[in-house]
């Protein structure tokens, strides 16, 4: 009978336990859209597109609210693990992209904040920011929720362990 009582309530204290398990959960997307500005010289470039001297970026969330304090990290194509230079968005989650135009290639523009990213990839060539061949990777913001009930549960975990210890050391005894 008490061995019952025992593995009953070991059953009960995994089952709150497992409520205390993060679960995945979506968080709110972010999209950037972008303006090119500077239009150069030769406003078609040898693709066929629009060419400028920098992008304009508005990050926000998909409920329209702008991703402002987000990190933004520049790399440029010739070295594309080392920083080429660092910025923030502004209040508006907006940032300006000036590319050295001497180096030309894929550019790669990541905008973070707290879990939150998007990621550009600019061509940039001697005429300047190929406009229509700008991309964005598709990245989606998963977040983990947390249960209110994390204290309970890893308290549960925790005697489930030391029950079920005291349950199998006295088995073992008999």
């Amino acid at each position: 009978m008490k061995q019952r009582l025992m593995r009953n309530a070991l059953l009960v204290m995994a089952s709150i336990s497992m409520a205390a398990i993060p679960a995945e959960a979506l968080a709110h997307q972010v999209q950037t859209d972008y303006i090119l500005n500077g239009q150069t010289n030769s406003p078609v470039s040898s693709e066929g597109g629009q060419t400028g001297n920098s992008l304009s970026l508005q990050t926000t969330f998909s409920n329209g609210q702008p991703l402002k304090g987000a990190t933004v990290i520049v790399y440029a194509p010739d070295q594309p693990d080392r920083v080429w230079t660092k910025g923030v968005t502004d209040s508006q989650g907006r940032y300006t992209f000036v590319p050295d135009r001497s180096i030309s290639g894929e550019w790669k523009v990541d905008i973070q904040r707290e879990g939150h990213a998007d990621i550009l990839q600019v061509p940039v060539t001697e005429e300047g920011i190929e406009i229509d061949l700008v991309a964005q990777e598709n990245n989606q913001d998963v977040h983990f929720a947390g249960s209110p009930l994390v204290a309970v549960g890893s308290m549960a975990i925790a005697a489930a362990c030391i029950g079920f210890g005291r349950f199998t050391h006295k088995r073992a005894a008999q």
